[in-house]
């Protein structure tokens, strides 16, 4: 499957809030601590670091762990431009 290059220079705060609210109603599904909810860059990384450990056979974790990559590469590049 050929990955689409995100252009990060067309999206907004709205396209990550989406994502963000995407991601929060799948890791309802999901064995996560509530504080990690918040999704702040150090939550972030700890659910990319953490999130296989008791929920690898749900059926929607690649596309959980896809929306965490991608909100911690948008903090990334919102920081740089901050």
């Amino acid at each position: 499957m050929a990955r689409i290059k995100m252009d990060w220079m067309t999206l907004t705060e709205e396209d990550a809030d989406r994502r963000r609210s995407a991601l929060r109603t799948l890791l309802a599904d999901f064995d996560v601590p509530a504080m990690r909810l918040d999704f702040t860059r150090r939550n972030l990384n700890w659910i990319r670091r953490n999130l296989a450990v008791r929920n690898a056979n749900k059926p929607m974790f690649s596309v959980a762990m896809e929306l965490v990559i991608w909100l911690l590469r948008w903090d990334e590049r919102h920081m740089d431009a901050g």
